[in-house]
């Protein structure tokens, strides 16, 4: 089976990029004859050497200068629109191929649906959204962020994302959470499967420590949706507050550093660190609280269980797919300072129930969370498809 791979790095090399290779090399190794087309300009290098050792990398543009790319997919009998392509793009493919595109949904597109979905502005707190124009259309596409023109920009996205959406012959998404928002906001009638993502850092490389940890940790980036304010608010209620990890960059850095002195936490701030580094900090830490409002999945969950540590999570969005509550961690209303402080010292005061939720998490985590079942999962549903 021919399978098109398709990708377009939205400002950054993240999580959506690393399991769209994930995916590609793992269809590779099972025998499907992939072509990934993305702009490697903007993927990690190393991330890139993997997926040109397995798979055949192919250019693909942007805007009108995608044509031949998009001609050339023909050849496929599946075309798979990874994450995110860049709209025009992404709806020329949709009309040209139709029941043979597939849409893996990780996330709806929130520089055009954030209202939508939080009734926030998602330029407050994403840079990177003008980077992403001007690496698309150039400098003058910033002009179309600007003012009240950023309503009309976003209005026609959305649809143009509907329009690709509605074309295509499947859609995939990454938990239960994001196919119901991909049903209720973009109107898409037909199933959805879910494919579960895997974490993009290699099971083997976390060392399980189920005993006790030096500080509490959170990972994601400084931006008002991962809500680290309230974790602090709640950590600061606590009679004997342990540090905090907090690995992320953003412009909410400043402010909740100030925050963090203020109510006098000791907190670490860790803009940036590599694979190596974070399974050390997972390992050692007591436990992992997230604190999103919401989170299409939540990879953090699933790496604090493999370093054998529970969660602490909110309970809008796919995290609580993975956490069980009172089982492999602890679901809480994320809105509720008081509610997540009686949740981080339950699980402070009690060294016995974290390993044992510990121990259950990585469990989990190894048995249904894996990289081989997201691309059993994956294989499945395109084999439907074609």
């Amino acid at each position: 089976m021919k399978v098109a791979i398709a990708i377009h790095p939205f400002g950054r090399s993240g999580g959506a990029e690393r399991l769209a290779i994930m995916h590609a090399v793992g269809l590779s190794k099972r025998g499907y004859d992939v072509k990934f087309y993305t702009d490697t300009s903007t993927l990690d290098p190393n991330w890139v050497d993997l997926l040109r050792q397995n798979v055949e990398v192919k250019n693909l543009p942007y805007g009108l200068g995608a044509g031949g790319a998009v001609r050339e997919m023909e050849q496929a009998d599946c075309i798979l629109i990874h994450h995110h392509v860049e709209p025009l793009v992404a709806l020329r493919i949709a009309l040209k191929y139709g029941y043979k595109t597939c849409m893996y949904v990780g996330e709806l597109t929130r520089a055009i649906w954030e209202r939508q979905l939080t009734g926030a502005d998602y330029r407050q707190f994403s840079p990177s959204v003008y980077q992403t124009a001007k690496h698309f259309y150039g400098p003058v596409s910033t002009l179309a962020l600007k003012g009240p023109v950023y309503n009309l920009t976003t209005a026609l996205l959305r649809v143009l994302d509907r329009m690709t959406i509605m074309r295509c012959g499947m859609v995939i998404a990454n938990s239960n959470y994001t196919a119901e928002i991909t049903r209720r906001i973009l109107g898409y009638k037909g199933p959805i499967p879910v494919v579960y993502p895997a974490s993009g850092i290699p099971s083997s490389m976390f060392h399980p420590n189920f005993e006790n940890g030096e500080y509490l940790l959170a990972v994601g980036a400084l931006q008002p949706n991962k809500n680290h304010h309230a974790l602090f608010k709640a950590m600061s209620t606590l009679d004997d507050p342990p540090p905090l990890c907090l690995i992320g960059d953003g412009q909410e850095g400043g402010a909740l550093r100030a925050l963090a002195k203020k109510l006098s936490l000791s907190i670490k701030f860790y803009p940036r660190v590599d694979d190596e580094a974070l399974c050390r900090l997972y390992e050692r830490s007591l436990f992992v609280a997230v604190s999103s409002l919401s989170e299409p999945f939540g990879m953090t969950p699933v790496e604090g269980a493999l370093a054998g540590k529970p969660s602490v999570v909110g309970a809008v969005g796919g995290t609580r797919e993975f956490v069980l509550d009172g089982e492999t961690g602890l679901v809480v209303n994320s809105t509720s300072v008081r509610h997540m402080a009686v949740a981080l010292r339950l699980l402070l005061e009690d060294t016995n129930l974290r390993k044992a939720m510990g121990q259950r998490a990585r469990e989990r985590a190894l048995s249904h969370f894996t990289l081989d079942n997201s691309v059993t999962s994956l294989a499945g549903a395109l084999n439907v498809l074609a």
